[in-house]
Order: structure tokens, then sequence, then C-alpha cells
């Protein structure tokens, strides 16, 4: 649907009612995600704003369903530093509306109707265990 090639959760645009699937399609192509993140705090200064005639209301929840399918482009591999990737998910824990929550509940929150942000989530928090592992490997290997 999104003419991408990026490997994204489709379902938070697909569980959206029909009037804010176009709004938040166009803000997913078009935005990236720190300019996402400044619309979220002002709807009303974003570019596309005259374009989709929404209420604040309804920007804020195309944003929060824009900013979640934009975290999912993120290919988080090992060596993917630490602190991006719980940059990543403070993010996903304000868009989806809890605030200040741990890997473990995010997950647990998306596991039943978005499965790939939950497998996301999942694979963020092992790849963070396993930099962490081989930095405490290589710190423990130079000392004698």
């Amino acid at each position: 649907m999104l003419g991408s090639s990026h490997d994204i959760d489709p379902s938070f645009i697909n569980n959206l009612p029909l009037s804010l699937r176009d709004p938040a399609s166009a803000l997913i192509r078009v935005a990236s995600l720190k300019d996402m993140l400044k619309m979220r705090q002002d709807p009303s200064c974003h570019f596309l704003y005259e374009d989709f005639q929404l209420t604040n209301t309804q920007w804020k929840t195309a944003l929060n369903v824009a900013i979640l399918t934009k975290i999912s482009y993120f290919e988080i591999e090992l060596g993917f530093p630490s602190i991006y990737i719980d940059k990543l998910l403070e993010i996903a824990s304000y868009a989806c509306g809890l605030p200040n929550k741990p890997a473990p509940v995010l997950y647990q929150a998306m596991i039943h109707e978005h499965h790939q942000m939950a497998a996301w989530i999942k694979k963020a928090v092992f790849i963070q265990q396993q930099t962490l592992r081989r930095n405490q490997a290589r710190e423990g290997g130079g000392k004698k």
C-alpha cells in the first residue's frame, strides 16, 4: 500500500479509519521521524495540515500511527547503538499511548494486533543484550 521497499508493519495504517489512512500514509512517505516528532508537538504547523481537513485529535492519531510505522523501518542489527534503540522504544511507547513503559510492556501491548512491531521490539531488545554482552566480553578480555 505504501509503495515502499521497506519491511514495515502495515497493521497500524490498516487499523485506522479510512479518513485517516491517506494523511498517515502521506506522513510516512514524505516526513522523517524527526519531522513527525516536531509535528506531533504542534500538528498545526506542519506542511500537510492544509492538505487534509482533520481535527487536532485526528492529526495526533495519524501522527502516532505514522511514527510507529516509521520506527518499524529501522533495521536493528548488532552494533546499532543501544542509546538509539532506547530512544526508539521510548518514542514508540509514547506514540502508542504507553509513555515511559519498558520494552516488555510495549511488546505485550503489540503482540496481538501488531505482530511485526512486536517482533521488531523483541529483536531490538535482543540486539541490546547481545551488544552489552559483546562490550562486556571486550572489557573483561582486556583486563589481566
